[in-house]
């Protein structure tokens, strides 16, 4: 028993081991691609706070949908920045295209916002990358996501201002507790759903703001855009 707790226990480590070195190694490449610029210039350079850079020059390893923006300030491929290798350009565009699904994001803030998620309508300002394999396994299509900010604090602790909100807009019946995106008119708002009897109760998750519950006849009104199904956010300033 004993033997397999100690096995088990020198696995972990050997991962934890693997996962620093990975870490120490991206770090190595970061610092190298910055050279002298400073860190604060090249935050704003590639759209990311200057905390953030300086977490991932210390002990830190960044998600997949900030790699393409930090592969675009430094000129160097995200094949360099997670291995230290190149290879040739259709290589890299072949490579990157099967493993990563670029998602587009509009200019758009939700809650007390206007606009329309209609791509005919307008083009997309940037695009974040997601792994095709948590697409696949998560049981959802390239073509029916779209990504949106938020604004405002009535969905806090759970979404806050400006967080980004990757949206699933094949889904348009509303789950009870899951959370969507509603248009009433020109105005975008994000909410929780519930079902009471005779309504939809759409709920702030801040309790600070008061619920609201559409009666049955006033349901025409209000389009479901889609359901909310990731929400991604930076930590620190």
């Amino acid at each position: 028993m004993d033997s397999e707790k100690n096995l088990a226990e020198n696995e972990k480590n050997s991962m934890r081991s693997l996962y620093q070195e990975q870490i120490d190694r991206f770090k190595d490449r970061l610092m190298e691609a910055i050279g002298d610029e400073s860190v604060r210039s090249f935050s704003k350079r590639c759209g990311i706070s200057e905390s953030v850079i300086r977490k991932y020059l210390a002990d830190s390893y960044p998600n997949v949908d900030k790699l393409p923006r930090i592969a675009e300030a430094t000129g160097r491929s995200i094949e360099w920045l997670l291995t230290g290798t190149e290879c040739n350009s259709e290589e890299k565009v072949i490579s990157f295209n099967e493993e990563f699904a670029l998602i587009p994001g509009y200019r758009i803030q939700v809650s007390a916002g206007h606009g329309s998620l209609n791509p005919d309508q307008q083009e997309p300002t940037r695009h974040l990358a997601f792994r095709r394999k948590w697409l696949k396994y998560r049981g959802f299509k390239e073509k029916d996501l779209a990504i949106v900010w938020a604004k405002g604090d009535s969905m806090e602790p759970t979404i806050h201002n400006n967080d980004t909100l990757v949206v699933n807009m094949e889904r348009k019946k509303p789950s009870d507790g899951h959370i969507y995106i509603f248009r009433n008119g020109d105005e975008l708002f994000v909410k929780r759903y519930q079902s009471v009897l005779g309504a939809w109760r759409l709920i702030s998750d801040n309790p600070l703001y008061d619920n609201q519950d559409i009666p049955k006849d006033e349901q025409h009104q209000f389009e479901v855009i889609g359901q909310v199904i990731h929400i991604a956010k930076d930590l620190g300033d």
